[in-house]
């Protein structure tokens, strides 16, 4: 071996030598902190708690310590400490040259989901944050959810259920898009239906979400699992834009330009919206409050085929009457 190659190969040893030392003194995990993201009403963990739950090794490099098994132990470790499944673990985040801080938020009561003659709270991720005998509603509280498909064969606090309806996952993002913050999501409906349904011409099962008002408004989405946001858009427009109208002398509902509102009932109990080129006057009805008052606000798409490309926009409402 020649002279030039020993002292080159000394170079290398040495500075892979004095890496790996950095690695496991500079860079080696020295301290761990908690930030809290948000205000509490139910998480009473200390950071200490939660800093212990992680199990973190001390004195791993930083850049290879695996920062997702902490979080996971922090999450299972609500099987030892039942408030641990008000923690949601945003991120953990790395300082250098050798600290984590882990940034955690409250998780916050959605849904109250029933199960074997118990119900679950639930966050909008559908993480069980308490189990009760019974349940109440209450406005401004959870919202009773019915009909959700709960696949778990067993659950206990902390457990993220395995449900039917994947979509669901979605409601809470799809209110936020449409400017419903979770207070209001809370103070605006006092319920919720989970419900299955067959397409008169494709003969498709969908899923179809049933929401009821503290105002004893009923509205009703079908096929969840397409344009979810544009069709909660949809219904949220329809709301305002008819339940915010003046009548006049007669009872009928007033369009913005101030002339009455006209739909035509259908063989199935819809109301839609009068078209003079497809509709005869002798069908068309005044839409009145009276009439609402025995309907729900249907928002479906158009029927979904493998012949005719259909977007997120090719929805539609309809006044359905309630049986």
């Amino acid at each position: 071996m020649s002279k030039k190659l020993i002292i080159t190969l000394s170079i290398i040893f040495a500075v892979v030598a004095v890496v790996l030392i950095l690695m496991w003194t500079l860079f080696g995990l020295s301290s761990v902190s908690v930030s809290l993201q948000s205000t509490t009403e139910n998480l009473t963990v200390s950071e200490d708690e939660i800093v212990e739950a992680g199990e973190f090794r001390y004195g791993a490099t930083v850049f290879f310590e695996g920062k997702q098994k902490s979080i996971d132990k922090i999450y299972d470790y609500a099987s030892v400490n039942e408030n641990f499944a008000y923690i949601k673990v945003v991120n953990i985040e790395t300082v250098f040259p050798n600290r984590f801080v882990i940034h955690v938020a409250e998780r916050e009561e959605l849904f109250a989901v029933e199960y074997q003659d118990e119900f679950l709270i639930c966050d909008h991720e559908f993480r069980v944050l308490k189990i009760l005998d019974n349940f109440q509603s209450v406005q401004g509280q959870e919202i009773l959810l019915e009909g959700l498909v709960v696949r778990n064969e067993s659950v206990r606090v902390g457990d993220f259920l395995e449900i039917g309806q994947e979509s669901m996952k979605n409601f809470y993002s799809v209110m936020l898009e449409n400017n419903r913050t979770l207070a209001q999501q809370l103070g605006k409906f006092e319920k919720m239906a989970l419900s299955t349904y067959q397409d008169e011409l494709t003969q498709r099962e969908y899923t179809a979400l049933t929401l009821t008002t503290y105002q004893g408004r009923t509205f009703v989405i079908n096929n969840i699992d397409f344009a979810f946001s544009n069709k909660v858009q949809l219904m949220f427009a329809v709301e305002s834009s008819i339940y915010n109208q003046n009548v006049d002398d007669d009872g009928n509902i007033l369009s913005s330009d101030g002339e009455p509102i006209y739909v035509v009932r259908t063989d199935s109990g819809e109301y839609m919206n009068f078209d003079s080129t497809q509709h005869t006057e002798e069908q068309k009805i005044a839409l009145t409050y009276d009439l609402l008052q025995n309907c729900c606000i249907k928002v479906d798409n158009l029927t979904l085929t493998d012949f005719v490309d259909r977007t997120e926009n090719d929805i539609y409402y309809s006044f359905m009457e309630m049986n």
